[in-house]
């Protein structure tokens, strides 16, 4: 209920109108300002009462303290940096969200007593004063709805990420391709580290499947909705013809905790209820453990050693494997974290399944069972089709290189206000 609130009135009202006062070459009439700016602090009003401030400042305090006491040791970034980076960034999103509810709060009491003013006054040139301002402020609580969205506890988490060539051939493979590179893009514009676990070359050209690691808070709190199929139609240049092809891609987007890692989920992928931080916990019994030699063009030590591990999961029927690394121990560590990530994922598509959020399903990898339509000939547009969100003719290189971040939003913005209703 709250953030679909947030999203009508925010949303299509307050964005809509920030973007039109913004491309306006002449300023509003008088009173067009004046009923617009009474919408907006309307708007703002309601946003800043039903996120419930005064509790969420509480929450966020405690946790940044608790996460500066944690990093002032200085143990931890020598044992585990990985950790220990990631728990830094959550500190600052934590920082971040807590000066904008205190600047936005502060802002609009500033702006209130303003608009109180012109009303009383009937003064234009304080409405020409106040409309700037207002406009900025309508910025601020949009970053503040966002950064609200990312509250599950998985969301602060790492992120693997999952693409895998569907129906298509050589021109899926080279799809699949041309996603991986472009979450790849998108990570490193965001600072996040990126790992390759594992992947299958195709075998003329691009990818049959390959799985990322990407080490970052957050990252699969903004990433975790690009999970499903992904639909390319253009001119194919293995094509001699020069015909137009439609290709398909999955991908599938899980939580990645670290190698000891906690998680604050109640009963979430096995871990221990009752919403206290616990590991994600694997019975050693439930597993079977295969070595095997690594496939590859081979080379000093792939081939030659049974380095690569593939780990089933016995009660879930899960099956995980890794073979990038050189040591078979360590490609069991990483399989082992793969294997706590899907565990726990598994547990919450469940969970969303039996809300009727259908969002979460992986269907065949196909026709008309896409999430998101990468249209480039004859013209060019990228248009998710669940929340409507689309990018025309001069973007869509830009998100092929990695622009996602509007896309995300929009994903986040309609499925959190979905399952807050």
């Amino acid at each position: 209920m709250l953030f679909s609130t947030l999203r009508v009135l925010s949303r299509r009202r307050i964005l809509v109108q920030t973007a039109r006062w913004a491309s306006t070459t002449a300023p509003p009439t008088a009173a067009a300002l004046q009923s617009s700016i009474r919408d907006a602090f309307a708007d703002i009003r309601n946003a800043l009462s039903l996120v419930n401030q005064g509790e969420r400042l509480k929450t966020a305090d405690a946790q940044a303290k608790e996460l500066v006491k944690e990093l002032e040791d200085a143990d931890i970034w020598t044992k585990d940096y990985n950790t220990a980076s990631r728990k830094q960034q959550q500190l600052s999103h934590l920082q971040k969200q807590t000066s904008l509810l205190h600047d936005i709060q502060t802002s609009f009491e500033s702006l209130s007593e303003l608009a109180s003013l012109a009303d009383s006054s009937g003064d234009s040139e304080l409405y020409d004063e106040l409309f700037p301002e207002l406009v900025s402020l309508k910025k601020r609580a949009d970053e503040l709805t966002k950064t609200l969205l990312l509250s599950e506890p998985a969301d602060a988490s790492g992120a693997y990420i999952e693409v895998k060539a569907g129906s298509g051939g050589t021109e899926a493979c080279d799809w699949a391709g041309i996603l991986s590179r472009m979450y790849t893009r998108w990570a490193q514009a965001h600072d996040f580290p990126v790992t390759l676990v594992d992947e299958t070359l195709g075998e003329v050209a691009g990818i049959r499947h390959r799985m990322l690691r990407v080490d970052g808070a957050y990252a699969y709190g903004y990433a975790q909705f690009e999970t499903g199929i992904h639909r390319l139609v253009r001119m194919s240049p293995f094509d001699a013809a020069g015909q137009r092809h439609t290709s398909f891609a999955s991908v599938q987007v899980s939580p990645y905790f670290g190698e000891e890692d906690e998680v604050d989920e109640k009963g979430g992928g096995g871990g221990k209820s009752g919403g206290a931080k616990s590991l994600v916990e694997i019975n050693p019994s439930d597993l079977k453990i295969t070595t095997m030699r690594s496939s590859g063009a081979g080379g000093q030590h792939v081939n030659k050693t049974e380095s690569a591990v593939r780990i089933t999961h016995i009660p879930s029927g899960l099956v995980v494997a890794c073979q990038q690394e050189r040591s078979q121990a360590r490609n069991r560590t990483v399989a082992i974290s793969l294997l706590k990530s899907r565990l726990f994922d598994m547990e919450r598509l469940k969970k969303a399944r039996a809300k009727n959020a259908s969002y979460t399903n992986l269907p065949e990898i196909s026709w008309g069972s896409q999430i998101r339509s990468y249209t480039l000939q004859p013209y060019q547009l990228i248009k998710d089709v669940r929340t409507g969100y689309e990018v025309g003719t001069g973007g869509v290189q830009s998100v092929l290189e990695g622009e996602l971040d509007g896309f995300m939003e929009a994903g986040l913005r309609h499925f959190r206000a979905t399952s807050s209703s």
